[in-house]
């Protein structure tokens, strides 16, 4: 039997109800084999402690970051991790193995 997975879903500014992406995700509970799912809401001035401490903290095979769709600049992939959600998007990337 495959080992159950530990996923997280995360948002920013509580921008999204993560509600609606857990619906989804229990939909689809058996073939993306996880457990559990926990919801984790921050701040913007929050996001430097939930990268830095948070997160190294919590066991986790898959995570969801949740952004509305309106958000105004979306610069996950910028060199500069200290801006926009790059900090955020890596650290979720270096805690699920993928960084």
């Amino acid at each position: 039997m495959a080992q159950l997975r530990k996923l997280h879903l995360f948002n920013c500014d509580r921008t999204y109800k993560l509600d609606a992406v857990e619906d989804l995700l229990e939909a689809m509970k058996a073939k993306l084999r996880f457990d559990s799912v926990e919801k984790h809401y921050f701040s913007l001035g929050k996001m430097s402690e939930m990268t830095d401490n948070t997160i190294p903290k919590l066991e986790m095979d898959m995570a969801f970051f949740v952004v509305h769709a309106h958000e105004s600049r979306l610069s996950i992939n910028e060199d500069n991790a200290g801006i926009g959600y790059a900090k955020i998007y890596r650290a979720l990337l270096e805690a699920t193995g993928e960084y």
